[in-house]
C-alpha cells in the first residue's frame, strides 16, 4: 500500500472511532442521567461493584472516561453516600475506596440501564468480530502510548 493510501487510511480510522465516541456518549448521558448520575459516576461505581474495595490508583485505571482528578470524582460520590473511604489495612498511607449500599444499588441499576445497548451491539455483531475489533484499537492505543 502507498504511503498516501496508508495515511488515508489511518485518518479513516481515526475519524471513524472519534465519531463511534461522539454518538456514544449522548446515548450513555441519557442513559445513566435517568439514574441521576454522569457517565464517569457510572462507571466509577459498575468499576468498584466488578473490583470491590480498591485504591485510589486502582479504579483509575479503570476510568478512561475521567479527564479531572480522580480524587475530585471519588469526593463527589463520598459527598453524596455512594462511597467511603478507609485506610487500607494493608498500607496505611493507601486509601481504599468501598461502595455503600446506596452506591452499590445505584451500580447495580446502572449496570442493568446499560444491559439494552450492549444487548443490541451483542446481537449486531458476532463476538469474534468484536474480539477483531477490540484487539485492533487495543494494538493502536498500546503503539499511541509509546510517543
Amino acid at each position: 500500500m502507498s504511503s498516501k493510501l496508508a495515511d488515508e487510511s489511518v485518518l479513516e480510522f481515526i475519524f471513524e472511532v472519534k465519531s463511534m465516541i461522539a454518538e456514544l456518549n449522548p446515548v450513555l448521558t441519557r442513559t445513566f442521567k435517568e439514574l441521576g448520575l454522569t457517565c464517569v459516576q457510572a462507571d466509577a461505581l459498575m468499576a468498584l461493584e466488578r473490583l470491590g474495595p480498591v485504591t485510589l490508583k486502582e479504579l483509575a485505571t479503570h476510568l478512561v472516561a475521567e479527564s479531572g482528578h480522580p480524587s475530585r470524582l471519588i469526593g463527589r460520590l463520598d459527598a453524596e453516600g455512594l462511597v467511603t473511604r478507609a485506610a487500607s489495612p494493608q498500607d496505611g498511607r493507601a486509601v481504599l475506596i468501598t461502595l455503600t449500599a446506596r452506591g452499590a444499588d445505584l451500580a447495580a441499576a446502572a449496570r442493568a440501564a446499560r444491559a439494552p445497548l450492549l444487548a443490541e451491539f451483542a446481537e449486531r455483531f458476532t463476538e469474534g468480530r468484536l474480539d477483531d475489533a477490540t484487539t485492533l484499537v487495543r494494538e493502536v492505543r498500546n503503539q499511541l502510548e509509546g510517543h
